[in-house]
């Protein structure tokens, strides 16, 4: 008999789950993109993807509104931290950059918000 049930039935993925109470709140943020400039031409390029942990009970729409704020200012705090870095050479200390993007968080939306800024992937691409 469950064969003749339509394939579009079980595949239906328009339902949205409900959330756990409790459970922490994301936002995804698209990957940044950071060309590594040396001299007179772009030597690497570095991609970061990356996500917000928001404070438990801390609604999306407050930090959603300022989206382009703060991709904007990781956009300009990375720049500036990989091209300082550039001609060292040296492992990114992930610790270090997760805690910097917290305090461009915070500096945008308002401290107490954001719980932690998660690197989901990170990427260097040399050219």
């Amino acid at each position: 008999m469950l064969a003749f049930v339509p394939s579009a039935f079980a595949a239906d993925r328009s339902a949205v789950p409900e959330m756990i109470e409790g459970a922490p709140t994301y936002i995804r943020f698209r990957p940044i993109f950071i060309p590594i400039i040396q001299k007179d031409r772009v030597t690497r390029q570095v991609g970061i993807t990356l996500m917000l942990e928001l404070v438990q009970g801390q609604e999306k729409d407050g930090i959603e509104e300022k989206r382009p704020l703060l991709t904007d200012a990781f956009m300009r705090d990375l720049y500036g931290f990989f091209q300082q870095r550039a001609s060292l050479g040296t492992r990114i200390d992930q610790v270090y950059l997760k805690d910097r993007l917290l305090k461009v968080a915070d500096n945008i939306v308002g401290p107490k918000m954001v719980q932690e800024v998660l690197i989901q992937k990170l990427f260097e691409d040399r050219k």
